[in-house]
């Protein structure tokens, strides 16, 4: 050793247990993604196929621009699209265009799935932006309907 000098040892890495960093490391990537993936999966929500499809519609086609159509012409249209549809071809709803787009459905439903598939249906009408949907269930928001005649006394 020099005099005055300092002493430098340099320890060889041990190649042999570099295995168990790799294999850490993994595991918690594998951790991690997994949590991300839950905590994506909770705040997306139900994710279906026909939500994709969706998604990925709007991704490919371009926004064309749009031009509107005024409220009677709305009205008329997404009343077409209603009546033309099997799920709420029997449904009396009110239709009312409010402007910008926006539509509200009124009236009541037999089942909460055909208030639902009124208010999908309505979406589907180009220029209708954003549909209120006040369909009230029967049984649900309000009492059925009786289906026998009322006797007038």
């Amino acid at each position: 050793m020099p005099q005055g000098g300092t002493l430098i040892r340099v320890k060889r890495q041990d190649r042999e247990n570099d295995w168990l960093g790799i294999a850490l490391a993994t595991a918690a990537g594998l951790g991690a993604g997994v949590l991300a993936g839950i905590v994506a999966g909770e705040f997306l929500g139900d994710l279906g196929t026909e939500r994709v499809r969706g998604a990925v519609g709007r991704l490919r086609r371009p926004a064309a621009p749009e031009t509107p159509l005024d409220p009677a012409q709305l009205e008329t249209a997404v009343v077409d699209a209603l009546s033309g549809h099997p799920k709420t071809e029997q449904l009396t709803v009110g239709v009312r265009a409010l402007g910008d787009g926006v539509v509200e459905l009124s009236g009541t439903a037999p089942t909460a799935a055909a208030r639902q598939a009124a208010g999908k249906v309505a979406r589907t009408v180009r220029g209708a932006g954003v549909v209120v949907n006040r369909i009230l269930v029967e049984g649900d928001d309000v009492p059925r309907r009786s289906s026998e005649p009322s006797s007038a006394s």
